[in-house]
């Protein structure tokens, strides 16, 4: 073998990314990409001599056995990535014959085998795309949709209760901002109804029915520079610090590198005092849902948070109020729930953020009976830009 035809081996996380984003413009169904994946599974077999083909309908699995070494694996890897070559091919065929079946334009069209590579498409996209500038005299017009949990199994009844929270920051970021926050009446019901609750908590009241404003109280707020008060962020469930409120100078100071970004919230005191509360997750997630950061600190952000121990992509395809993007998800050290972000990698754009019970807790009457699997919180943000302060911008 002569130098010119040494050729360098890929590792796994490079054939892994190949593989994943091969062709990654082109809508496939899971009928194609099971073709390729077949393709590249009976290629293998060939070269271990195995004549056994892979079913032609064979669906998409996760590897869930023992992981091959990487020494055993990289013999194979040239000849496999030319039978990927050829699936590509068969992608595009039956891509372009079958176009009758259902389309989403903001679902991902290709499969993340990686939280790195979900979130790094996400920040190429926002390099390119870059931000939309709030003109002088318009407002940026954040709304944010949150789903809260209320539960008593005294009575016994649960439900998910909707929180409508708008913000308008005007283009001079130390001008006067307005916030706005309310519920909207939508209800989940997960365990009883109306008529269980109202019966349930004059049982309990001594006639009287449920009260439930102090759970979904109402407000509006004016601050020069967004620095609305505690008592004010408490309520739309915003932290009122330097993470859930940054100036913009706390903006313009936050490192673009992503690895100091990360060090930075990761030593921050909630995460070093309170683990078990989603840590730099829970910051990331502050800082997304303002819908303030620049387009270069958002891009950071995304390629920090791809450095979390643990954090894993939960689910390729999640719904969050009708939107869609990939889930990443971490579980804290007690188990007891999963926190999850979810981002659109075609746009770049937050979508919003959930957490899921993981364990059942018949302990406390507001955790009780509500089993494992269930959406406890959620919510989800939307940007435009408002032509005047107050006024909710067409469309929205």
């Amino acid at each position: 073998m002569t130098e010119n035809n040494v050729r360098r081996l890929w590792t796994n996380d490079e054939l892994d990314e190949a593989l994943a984003s091969l062709r990654a413009e082109e809508p496939t169904g899971r009928r194609t990409l099971a073709a390729a994946n077949n393709a590249l599974v009976n290629a293998v077999r060939s070269l271990e001599g195995k004549s056994i083909p892979a079913p032609e309908t064979a669906p998409l699995t996760e590897f869930k056995g023992k992981p091959a070494s990487r020494a055993g694996r990289r013999w194979w890897i040239s000849a496999a990535a030319a039978a990927v070559v050829i699936a590509v091919g068969v992608t595009v065929v039956t891509s372009g014959a079958d176009s009758s079946g259902p389309t989403s334009a903001s679902a991902p069209r290709v499969k993340f085998l990686s939280v790195r590579q979900a979130l790094n498409t996400a920040a190429d996209k926002i390099h390119v795309i870059g931000e939309t500038p709030v003109p002088a005299g318009k407002f940026r017009y954040v709304a944010t949709r949150t789903w809260l949990l209320w539960n008593d199994s005294r009575i016994p009844a649960a439900f998910a209760g909707e929180r409508l929270t708008e913000t308008w920051q005007p283009s001079d970021f130390a001008g006067q901002w307005l916030l706005k926050t309310a519920p909207t009446g939508s209800r989940k019901w997960l365990i009883g109804d109306e008529q269980t609750l109202k019966a349930g908590t004059e049982k309990l009241n001594g006639g009287h029915g449920a009260d439930l404003s102090e759970y979904w109280p109402s407000g509006e707020w004016r601050a020069a520079g967004g620095k609305f008060p505690g008592k004010a962020m408490a309520i739309v469930g915003r932290s009122a610090d330097e993470w859930g409120a940054p100036t913009e100078q706390r903006l313009a100071d936050l490192p673009r590198d992503p690895q100091q970004l990360y060090d930075l919230m990761a030593a921050d005191l909630s995460v070093v005092n309170k683990p078990k509360l989603g840590g730099v997750l829970d910051i990331a997630a502050q800082l997304l849902k303002t819908g303030t950061l620049p387009a270069d600190l958002k891009e950071s952000l995304y390629r920090a948070v791809a450095k979390i121990p643990g954090l894993k992509v939960t689910e390729q395809v999640a719904n969050l109020d009708g939107r869609t993007g990939v889930a990443l998800g971490v579980d804290p050290v007690d188990g007891t729930f999963r926190m999850e972000i979810i981002v659109d990698p075609a746009t770049g754009e937050f979508i919003g953020e959930r957490r899921t019970r993981l364990k059942r807790d018949d302990n406390d009457i507001t955790t009780a009976g509500i089993n494992p699997g269930t959406v406890t919180f959620s919510s989800s943000v939307q940007t435009a830009v408002a032509d005047e302060q107050g006024v909710v911008p067409p469309g929205q």
